[in-house]
């Protein structure tokens, strides 16, 4: 099995479905990165529902081909069913490396299966391929569900972090 490749068996909602499969997003899924942005009202928190404007073309190329930039999809079959990516940041101590887990989001039919679990084990096993020791991930204080998987994955919630959003007009 490649790295960062892992195959489970999704319990059955209904009919039994595919084994899930994860992969990392690769230069030539474009189609994959699309269905991910237009699907967005199916793996979106409440907040976040409104299907989002896929990349253009260069946009996707470029952050396909982005080495530092690790995408992760779990597939039911053909289908993207969850997905998660991870942004490698160059810091100016301790650690030169962190990887920041930007964005996890797992389709509703297959939430509570363990998807976002076999992602975050995906990145984990991605981190250490690249010598990578460190990560975070933010997600709002109210959300349990992420707590949760993050815990569970071996992170710790550090409660005197705040974090800041900025937005720059052009």
């Amino acid at each position: 099995m490649a790295l960062g490749t892992r195959n489970r068996q999704a319990a059955p909602i209904g009919a039994v479905p595919p084994p899930i499969t994860v992969r990392r997003l690769r230069p030539g899924d474009d189609a994959v990165l699309t269905y991910l942005a237009q699907r967005n009202d199916d793996f979106g928190a409440v907040d976040e529902r409104p299907a989002l404007e896929p990349l253009g073309q260069s946009e996707t190329v470029a952050f396909l081909a982005d080495d530092r930039t690790a995408t992760f999809v779990a597939f039911a079959g053909d289908e993207p069913v969850g997905f998660c990516y991870a942004n490698e940041l160059y810091r100016r101590h301790s650690a030169l490396r962190h990887l920041c887990i930007y964005e996890l989001g797992v389709s509703e039919r297959f939430r509570g299966q363990g998807i976002g679990a076999a992602l975050l084990e995906a990145v984990g096993d991605h981190a250490r391929s690249q010598g990578i020791t460190r990560g975070f991930s933010m997600a709002p204080a109210a959300d349990r569900p992420a707590a949760d998987l993050y815990e569970g994955a071996g992170a710790t919630a550090n409660p005197d972090e705040v974090v800041y959003a900025f937005r720059w007009d052009i």
